[in-house]
């Protein structure tokens, strides 16, 4: 679909087809959450897509419902902070 088309849709239209792409990223974003749980477990390395913590290492603090508690690991493999992340931004090493 393209912007010429999209153009000639009513607005009653376009809020359906807005309705309906909000619900598939939202069940893809469930879907990935679920395959991340499946695969990381408290201790587990991994890495975040998010300009904040990009580059730094991560460990899994706690793994709750939607999200997961990381610490920040230094150069001597002490904890620095920790953040909560949601699971479908988190990727395993």
């Amino acid at each position: 679909m393209n912007y010429a088309e999209l153009n000639k849709m009513s607005l009653e239209d376009l809020r359906a087809l807005n309705e309906k792409v909000i619900e598939v990223i939202n069940l893809k974003k469930h879907e990935i959450a679920l395959d991340v749980k499946d695969q990381i477990s408290v201790g587990s390395s991994v890495v975040v897509n998010h300009p904040q913590l990009a580059g730094k290492n991560l460990r899994v603090k706690k793994i709750n419902r939607t999200k997961a508690v990381l610490d920040v690991i230094n150069e001597l493999g002490n904890r620095v902070m920790s953040y909560t992340v949601p699971l479908s931004m988190i990727e395993v090493k």
